[in-house]
């Protein structure tokens, strides 16, 4: 897993003398007194191809590479930790380091006079002013340290920490064309899950409003595979037009699950069709049964994607990335898991399973690799967010099947996720393990273990699950030492801070957890799950206790920890229900075992 990848398309990237990101590269730009390029592409990069075709293909731009740098090459889907800490803006990224790792400066792409201008130019600052460029780079490498250091646990979690990225939102709404933000635009799943939400739990007709006309501009537009299904990663332009064609199994399996509860939130078959699509083109193109796994992405191959329909059935798709990656694979248990019984495509949950059994078969035995594929595990270790997702998909596992095993599986990953990258002074989770004894000192920005916002809620909201699954509050008070990490930086994310509301609307109120038993397949089974998703609760707990033998009409048990209300068999009522249970804004149901002294 260590070649490197290049464009599919002809070129000659391949002629410069690149090597991994590792001690020797690094050792022998100290030694030959060179700048380090560092390249940060991915497979599915349309203008990361481009960049090999032409930049890196360019005779004089080789040769200077060859000559005066010391290149190295990362792929962002393998290195996510490099990617995260050296990216300038975009891919493809090319950043200009030091000998030891401190970042000179960098661009995303250049065609190949800009970018010769570039080369001559920091090889000219690295002979004549090194110095210099040696204080600057360790500059901003203080300043990263400090930024790190502003995360650490204090304030206290309240209410006002899901209203302000709310209000953050609304204010980066785009209500002529839907969405978020102006060009390029993005379909944030993300964004969207925390509006839809909003828009679930307030019963508010402005974020319906929002809600909406967001779902249905993308569904219309060429950011939306109409064809074999699935979403593109963006569009160059804010009305969703010119879409850049390439499509990751994260963001669609995000966007299906989106999708689909907005269909049933929001009573709408167009948009659950959607979500089928999005199901259908993770299976189809993406999903290799002999790993069993799903690749990453498809690529960016505008040739085929930009054809018309009678032509493309014509030609062969694009090919799916040859790798795994745990994270959006322990992702895609949980989607399908949730989707096999809102959908009843009980093939979905099937596939789900199979591939958590590689997933947890691979932490059990020590191997879980951020990356792997038909060969097996890579030799990268597993990073923070892979770990979260798997604990999440654990209990996913355990919620619709009801296995005690998959529950001692996610009490054991849980466990691994605290000691190994959890940070007992000042809250929050590293996204990667520290160097162990003996061995070097990391490289560069590799020194500062980074806490990225997205993967600290993963993992919070695996411990909020867990917590309430085994009654076990210290779970709990590592999340609340999490969230109050980023309560004073959450606000730099700007709209992208909605994942973070969201996990504190889930930590602010109890868990209510609605169990549904009835026939797998029936009306009666679909019809009690859809309108569990439709209740207006912030925290829910849907688990689905499906069998051929069950007796119909399928029932639901409403239950805040030890109190369980009287079983409901009509789907109409089973928001009041709950309601019964009280209002979130009276806070955490003080008065709740008052009412049901007795039971």
């Amino acid at each position: 897993m260590t070649d490197f990848r290049f464009s599919p398309n002809p070129n000659q990237a391949h002629l410069i003398n690149w090597q991994p990101w590792g001690e020797p590269a690094f050792s022998q730009a100290q030694a030959e007194n060179k700048p380090v390029l560092l390249a940060v592409s991915a497979v599915w990069c349309y203008w990361c191809h481009v960049m090999d075709e032409t930049s890196y293909s360019d005779p004089d731009v080789v040769r200077i590479i060859n000559e005066h740098f010391v290149p190295v090459r990362a792929d962002s889907d393998h290195r996510p930790d490099i990617n995260n800490r050296y990216n300038v803006g975009g891919w493809p990224t090319t950043a200009f380091l030091t000998g030891h790792g401190g970042l000179i400066g960098g661009a995303t792409y250049l065609p190949p006079d800009q970018f010769l201008a570039m080369l001559l130019e920091v090889q000219k600052a690295y002979e004549e002013d090194r110095h210099q460029i040696y204080e600057h780079a360790q500059e901003l490498l203080r300043a990263k340290k400090e930024q790190l250091s502003k995360v650490q646990a204090g304030p206290e979690i309240s209410s006002a920490l899901v209203d302000r990225p709310a209000r953050a939102l609304a204010g980066a709404y785009d209500p002529t064309n839907g969405g978020f933000g102006e060009e390029p635009k993005f379909p944030n799943a993300p964004v969207l899950a925390f509006l839809l939400h909003l828009t679930r739990t307030r019963q508010e007709d402005f974020y319906r409003a929002m809600l909406t006309k967001t779902l249905d501009s993308m569904a219309a537009s060429s950011v939306f595979d109409s064809h074999e299904g699935g979403f593109f990663r963006h569009c160059a332009n804010a009305d969703w037009s010119e879409a850049q064609w390439e499509k990751l199994l994260e963001d669609n399996l995000n966007l299906a699950r989106v999708y689909l509860d907005a269909g049933l939130v929001l009573d709408n078959d167009d948009y659950r069709q959607v979500a089928n699509r999005g199901f259908d083109f993770a299976m189809d193109q993406l999903f290799d049964h002999e790993i069993p796994g799903f690749r990453g992405s498809q690529g960016a191959h505008s040739d085929y994607f930009g054809l018309p329909l009678a032509d493309r059935q014509e030609k062969t798709a694009p090919p799916a990335d040859p790798s795994c990656y745990a994270a959006s694979n322990a992702l895609a248990v949980s989607v399908l898991l949730d989707a096999s019984v809102k959908l009843s495509r009980p093939v979905l949950g099937a596939t789900a399973l199979s591939v958590l059994k590689t997933l947890d078969g691979a932490a059990e035995a020590g191997t879980l690799s951020h990356v792997y594929d038909k060969n097996g595990p890579g030799e990268l270790p597993a990073f923070l967010g892979d770990w979260a997702h798997l604990l999440l998909a654990l209990l996913s596992a355990h919620s619709h099947t009801a296995q005690e095993s998959y529950l001692d599986r996610a009490k054991a990953v849980a466990f691994q996720i605290i000691e190994r990258f959890f940070d007992e002074k000042n809250g929050g989770f590293f996204d990667i393990e520290a160097a162990g004894e003996g061995e070097p000192e990391p490289i560069g920005y590799m020194q500062v273990r980074e806490k990225h916002l997205s993967e600290n809620l993963a993992a919070v909201t695996g411990l909020l699950k867990l917590s309430h699954a085994t009654v076990n509050d210290d779970y709990r008070r590592v999340v609340e030492a999490t969230l109050s990490a980023f309560a004073d930086s959450y606000r730099e994310h700007g709209e992208f801070a909605a994942v973070y509301g969201l996990a504190v609307d889930l930590w602010l109120n109890p868990t209510v957890e609605i169990t549904i038993e009835g026939p797998t397949e029936d009306a009666s089974t679909v019809a009690m799950i859809w309108a569990a998703t439709k209740v207006p609760y912030p925290n829910l707990e849907i688990r689905p206790t499906l069998a051929e033998d069950l007796p119909a009409p399928a029932m639901a048990h409403v239950c805040l920890n030890t109190v369980c209300l009287p079983p409901v068999t009509d789907p109409d009522n089973l928001a009041s229900s709950v309601a019964e249970m009280g209002s979130p804004q009276d806070g955490p149901f003080e008065n709740i075992f008052e009412r049901f002294t007795g039971l």
